[in-house]
């Protein structure tokens, strides 16, 4: 039979009360049970944890604290906090390491920089947390070593920023290559120069510069200020001021793309820049009105010969060009060469195809005439009727004359034949220059006092000596002298001199005639050029380009003198006193 319990005696359970000492044992053996287990899940964690004692010195290193900082647990433990912070940070950032009086058990979170016991910084993710028990502020960092992430970061940012370098790239080739096709298409739509490089210059402004000019080099060694061209309309005339420069061969903008060939960029255009340019204030003036920040200036090459220069601009506001704009601008002028050269091939055969015209017209016209003289002449010698001597002396001058006349036709014909070949021969010796001028005086004096000219000889006393070929310098002084003679109405004169320069000397023909329209001025020298109609006598219009093939062929220079209309013409030869050949 069961045991039988009193209705006043307790009844045993699991939940009736111990006594206090059984608690106390009870609570210990708790505590050390959390304490493991947080030991446990702490040595567990993927992440570093770190906590200091008030004193900032380390109680707990888990084993991922091991491997992200490279130390062993006994080697840290006990030890101040800094061994882990990099000096620069050991009192900023990490401060938060430091035990104050704060009761605030707030975590903070950021990216801090750890230090590895080979010295190696590292990026970390951090939760900085104090906490205060029994009075003791303890502080508790868990670090995630981001290293890995951080790299992949900035390559993959390096990557996106090659991608888009990369299509920007692209972008700018495509746009480059589309802007030389249509370079390409305007420059060969015309064989006319002018036509095709005010064409280009539309194109390049502004689109690749706010200003450009284009410098040409003509055959005589001349720079011609070709064409300018300014984006903003205020400035157009400031621009087409500019195309009055140069008027030196010193100092101009294209100078060295021209002389020696060679590219050049100017990121940046200083007012001493400009001043190294100017040729004069007004020159000056021009060149700062224009407000110019960045230059390019490439030479126009083709077949090897230089044959101008390109330069562009930008202004206020536009970015300084960089090397890929110089290289789209030296492409460009690879480009406009080749149709500056076509055009001036299709220039010289249309001038050669006049040429053989005029010449053909000179020989059917002009030298059918002295020769029809001759012929009449020599039928009335030989018929009845001429038995006076004087009248038969008469006819027999007038056959000579004729015939000279046929002759120097002719060798003027050869003349201009060699120089546009190149094969002017020349022998040289050292020559007085006066000697010479007085030699083609005498040529003409006799006609100068049948038309009643007064032909001065206007020499000084002493000239250096120049190497020349005389008799080549005496038929350039001679075409001269006949031109000033024939030009010259009857009672006026005729001056010819020479003068010493330094290191060249000057000759000169100088007449008191009606002088050279200014619109004619600029084709003196071309081949078969004669005065407007009912000026002077008549002639084939070779002797001054005969003049200017013989002079260049010294490595000289021939030009008409500015003058006043109606003032005479004055015609001036610089011959080099040293020894000099053309080119």
């Amino acid at each position: 039979m069961s045991e039988v319990t009193r209705p006043d005696e307790p009844v045993p359970s699991r939940f009736a009360p111990v006594a206090s000492a059984d608690v106390a044992t009870v609570s210990s053996r708790a505590r050390t049970d959390v304490e493991r287990l947080l030991e446990s899940i702490i040595a567990l964690a993927a992440d570093a944890v770190v906590s200091t004692d008030e004193s900032r010195r380390i109680i707990i290193f888990n084993p991922a604290a091991e491997r992200v900082f490279g130390y062993r647990r006994d080697e840290v433990l006990g030890e101040p906090i800094e061994i882990l912070l990099p000096r620069s940070a050991r009192n900023a950032r990490l401060e938060g390491f430091r035990a104050t009086t704060s009761e605030s058990e707030k975590a903070e979170h950021g990216r801090v920089w750890g230090r590895r016991k080979s010295g190696e910084l590292f990026p970390a993710e951090s939760s900085i947390s104090k906490v205060n028990v029994g009075g003791t502020t303890y502080v508790t960092a868990v670090l995630r070593d981001v290293t890995r992430e951080r790299r992949a970061e900035k390559e993959r940012a390096a990557l996106l920023a090659r991608t888009r370098a990369a299509r920007t790239a692209a972008e700018a080739a495509e746009r480059r290559m589309a802007f030389l096709a249509d370079v390409g298409e305007t420059l060969h739509s015309s064989l006319a120069t002018e036509e095709t490089f005010d064409a280009l210059l539309h194109l390049i402004v502004p689109e690749l510069a706010i200003c450009c000019v284009v410098d040409v080099l003509e055959p005589t060694g001349h720079v011609r200020r070709g064409h300018v061209m300014h984006g903003e309309p205020a400035k157009q005339e400031m621009a087409r001021r500019l195309a009055a420069y140069p008027k030196a061969r010193t100092r101009y903008l294209t100078r060295r793309a021209i002389q020696d060939g060679v590219s050049e960029l100017v990121a940046t255009v200083s007012d001493d820049f400009l001043r190294s340019l100017a040729e004069s204030d007004d020159h000056l003036a021009i060149l700062r009105g224009l407000e110019l920040t960045s230059l390019i200036m490439v030479p126009l090459r083709a077949h090897g010969r230089v044959l101008g220069a390109l330069a562009l601009g930008r202004g206020p506001g536009g970015a300084p060009y960089t090397q890929a704009d110089l290289s789209l601008a030296q492409a460009l002028a690879l480009r406009a060469a080749s149709a500056l050269d076509n055009a001036r091939l299709y220039d010289e055969a249309r001038r050669a195809v006049r040429a053989r015209d005029d010449v053909l017209g000179v020989v059917s016209h002009d030298l059918r005439t002295p020769l029809g003289v001759i012929s009449m002449c020599a039928s009335a010698l030989l018929g009845d009727g001429f038995a006076d001597e004087v009248r038969d002396r008469e006819t027999l001058e007038t056959v000579r004359s004729a015939a000279h006349w046929g002759q120097r036709l002719i060798q003027d014909l050869l003349d201009v034949s060699a120089i546009n070949a190149g094969g002017l021969s020349l022998t040289r010796r050292p020559e007085d220059p006066r000697t010479l001028v007085r030699r083609a005086i005498l040529m003409h004096g006799e006609l100068a006092t049948e038309r009643r000219i007064d032909l001065v000889d206007a020499l000084t006393d002493e000239l250096p000596a120049i190497e020349v070929d005389g008799d080549r310098i005496v038929q350039a002084l001679g075409n001269l002298i006949g031109n000033a003679v024939k030009f010259t109405p009857p009672g006026g004169s005729v001056r010819v001199g020479a003068v010493d320069e330094g290191e060249r000397v000057r000759l000169y023909v100088a007449d008191s005639g009606p002088g050279i329209p200014a619109e004619e001025a600029p084709h003196v020298f071309d081949r078969f050029w004669t005065a407007p109609h009912g000026v002077g006598g008549r002639g084939a219009g070779m002797g001054l380009a005969i003049v200017r093939g013989v002079v260049e062929a010294h490595g000289g220079r021939v030009w008409l003198e500015p003058a006043t209309a109606g003032r005479g013409a004055t015609f001036s030869v610089a011959l080099s006193t040293t020894p000099a050949r053309a080119g």
